[in-house]
């Protein structure tokens, strides 16, 4: 049983880990603007810098998020597995 609470501990930090990083993103995210003022100064070239800017912070969340994403759906399949594993091989409870 400590080994399932174990597991229970170590989704829940990388649940929380996943979650703090796709909300980081999502903030990042809703920054960019899809208006660019199109003028002849220097303000659009200063506009699409910021959104490129913007962007590729963006982007850098995409691997951890992905890799966090894994790593909690195998620890909830290897949670269900256990729990199903331990209730098949545990002996049943004595009548009453």
């Amino acid at each position: 049983m400590n080994l399932f609470v174990a597991l229970i501990g170590a989704w829940g930090l990388v649940t929380g880990a996943l979650v703090v990083l796709i909300i980081c993103r999502t903030r990042l995210e809703s920054k960019e603007s899809d208006w660019i003022p199109l003028t002849e100064d220097a303000r659009e070239e200063r506009a699409i810098a910021e959104q490129a800017a913007l962007e590729k912070k963006a982007h850098k969340f995409d691997w951890p998020i992905r890799i966090l994403g894994t790593l909690c759906a195998l620890l909830l399949v290897g949670m269900l597995v256990f729990w199903l594993y331990q209730g098949i091989t545990s002996p049943p409870p004595p009548p009453r």
